[in-house]
């Protein structure tokens, strides 16, 4: 049979229909099988990936325990180290950074001894040397471990020392910019698409922060590991929810998140067997090369394709063969198309254009009243979230342990705070359990203010696990308010708030820490606390099927009553 004679041949059914019968399949692989598994782990590995590189700063740019400034001049000198930086540094507190203003040239010619007693004399006397800048006399910075961290090679140190810090930024800030951006990336063009497009800014990036010999080159692979996480995070995420029955979405969601620990922890492995950074790079960066593999296996996201009426994509995925169905023409589908064609023709404006085109997602998540309640509520929770994420990791970074045992314990912690929503979920629903945790947490937080101070650590770390069991339920929770035609671009501007949290916590513990060290937790609670308050506004979704449409998202008011037999009704099956 020719092409042109299959296509003559397909069978004539209506949109609704066909929409049906991909959809109910989709339903019936989504509940278990290879789909489902197969799905699964092409989405968790590489969030795995984003352990990895996002949490690598605390081991590729540490501070060096030691650092000196070396005099060019004392270099034709026997004296041994120790007794260079006696003479150099003399009674400064800043560890290199600055030396006294002597004639090196002429304390060259000297022995130790004597370049002692002259020094000594001399800070004695009425005109003692001033202290000046290391590299003012043509020196330049030394460190006892050059190799091990970027600081090391760049010089972040001193005057420079604030460089360090945008390591870390450019990352929150690759974050921010990705999250908008791949979220409606995604919900426009597809879930694969957007996580392809991911991947390979993540592969590229990561080689860059690789082999680059400049700093500023090093910030923008920085920049792109962050947008790339984000990319590959979110549709990924998406994608599980989307296409897994309600059975299996609740604990492969949080399993998904709890991937990103176990690449911490691999991470603090790595970085303890690896002394160099340019090595310890390296060994995280060739791992992304597996993304390849994930673009090629994955599949479009058949719920997506539903929702953008690419039936025969969605066919073809979920039955493995082409579609013999052909959507019949309509009078109202014909007039549907004449009207549409009749619009396309009308000159519009610029803005208009702006309107319909790249901003149609985002303008949509403020249609109605009900979506734009839904969408505030969710960015106060991410803001609030990852706020308090990240003021209890810098509080807790007090600990008198090793770098490499803080990130693996770090690591440690996060995993059991993911099997503790798993937990609730399988008797609870989303709304209560999310209310009791961001309560749970927020008071928590506030009772550092009448803990004693051996106990501050101790809570710091509790309010980590808290807000970690917190995040992952939020993440879930928000996947499923939203329906398919919006669900990234939400995730995706959720996750643009959660990173202002984030670039707003050092802030928060640094400048407000100064005026009070309870202030920071305190402001957590308060905000963590009122965030479970705000839960009561949600509808509760683990009751009812995903929405598709703007038009089918249920308020508060229009939850499903749970059944007291205990027997989940047909809406409860996916």
């Amino acid at each position: 049979m020719t092409k042109d004679s299959a296509e003559k041949s397909k069978e004539l059914i209506r949109e609704e229909t066909y929409k049906e019968i991909v959809t109910n399949e989709l339903e019936r692989i989504g509940s278990g099988g290879a789909f489902v598994w197969t799905l699964f782990f092409l989405c968790v590995t590489p969030n795995i990936l984003n352990g990895f590189h996002v949490s690598s700063y605390t081991l590729l740019g540490y501070l060096p325990a030691d650092k000196w400034c070396n005099v060019p001049e004392l270099g034709s000198t026997n004296w041994t180290l120790e007794e260079k930086r006696t003479i150099v540094e003399g009674n400064t507190t800043t560890n290199g950074c600055t030396i006294k203003d002597w004639n090196y040239e002429l304390l060259s010619t000297k022995t130790y001894d004597e370049a002692r007693i002259y020094t000594m004399e001399m800070l004695a006397s009425d005109q003692p040397p001033k202290e000046i800048e290391c590299n003012k006399k043509g020196g330049f910075i030394e460190f006892d471990e050059p190799d091990g961290t970027f600081v090391a090679e760049w010089e972040l140190v001193c005057d420079r020392s604030i460089q360090r810090t945008s390591a870390q930024m450019f990352v929150s800030l690759g974050k921010f910019f990705g999250s908008f951006t791949f979220g409606i990336l995604a919900d426009k063009f597809g879930r694969k698409t957007s996580f392809s497009l991911g991947a390979l800014v993540y592969v590229v990036s990561s080689f860059i922060c690789t082999f680059t010999p400049w700093y500023n080159l090093f910030l923008v692979g920085r920049f792109g590991l962050g947008a790339a996480s984000s990319g590959l995070f979110y549709a990924a995420f998406t994608m599980i929810v989307e296409n897994v029955c309600l059975k299996h979405r609740s604990w492969m969601s949080i399993a998904f998140a709890a991937s990103y620990p176990i690449g911490m922890i691999f991470l603090a492995i790595a970085s303890y067997l690896i002394t160099s950074w340019r090595y310890l790079q390296l060994t995280l960066s060739v791992p992304a090369l597996l993304l390849i593999f994930n673009c090629y296996l994955l599949n479009e996201s058949p719920r997506w394709l539903i929702t953008k009426k690419r039936y025969a994509q969605a066919y073809k995925i979920i039955f493995k063969q082409r579609s013999h169905y052909e959507i019949e023409k309509t009078d109202e589908i014909i007039s549907t198309n004449t009207k549409k064609e009749m619009m396309e023709k009308k000159p519009t404006s610029l803005w208009v254009k702006i309107q319909e085109g790249p901003l149609k997602q985002f303008i949509a998540l403020f249609a109605t009243w009900k979506v734009r309640k839904l969408i505030l509520t969710s960015y106060f929770m991410f803001c609030v979230s990852s706020l308090s994420y990240y003021v209890t990791a810098l509080n807790a970074a007090n600990l008198s342990v090793s770098r490499y045992l803080y990130v693996a314990i770090t690591g440690i912690v996060d995993i059991p705070s993911y099997i503790l929503p798993i937990i609730l979920l399988k008797y609870n629903g989303r709304r209560p359990t999310t209310m009791f945790l961001f309560i749970l947490t927020g008071t928590a937080l506030l009772l550092v203010l009448v803990m004693p101070s051996d106990w501050i650590i101790s809570f710091a770390m509790l309010g980590r696990f808290g807000i970690s069991a917190t995040y992952s339920i939020v993440t879930l929770y928000t996947a499923e308010l939203y329906p398919t035609e919006i669900r990234n671009s939400a995730l995706g501007t959720c996750s643009t708030w959660a990173h202002v949290g984030s670039i707003s916590a050092p802030y928060i513990v640094d400048i407000l820490g100064q005026l009070g060290w309870y202030i920071p937790t305190t402001i957590c609670g308060c905000c963590v606390f009122v965030a479970g308050l705000l839960t009561i506004n949600l509808p509760e979704t683990s009751t009812v099927k995903l929405s598709d449409r703007i038009e089918e998202v249920p308020s508060e008011s229009d939850n499903t009553t749970i059944n007291t037999s205990g027997k989940k009704s047909e809406n409860d099956k996916y």
